[in-house]
């Protein structure tokens, strides 16, 4: 039996994703992309990400608690 290629893990693991997790992966490959294109990256487009993932969670975590988010 042979062993399973990243690939092949990547794509049994992507079919248990939701649709959240779907984007949040897409958008950090795009970044992921986006830094190669410059051997110091694209910080912009890391920093658009980060922020946009941290601004997820914090709504998230506030309907959670019970609290419209802001």
């Amino acid at each position: 039996m042979r062993a399973m290629t990243a690939k092949e893990k990547l794509l049994e693991r992507v079919m248990t994703l939701s649709e959240a997790e779907a984007d949040e992966a897409l958008r950090l490959l795009d970044a992921r992309r986006d830094e190669a294109e410059d051997e110091w990256g694209n910080l912009s487009k890391v920093h658009e990400v980060a922020f946009g993932d941290s601004m997820r969670r914090l709504s998230e975590s506030e309907r959670a608690a019970g609290h419209e988010p802001w």
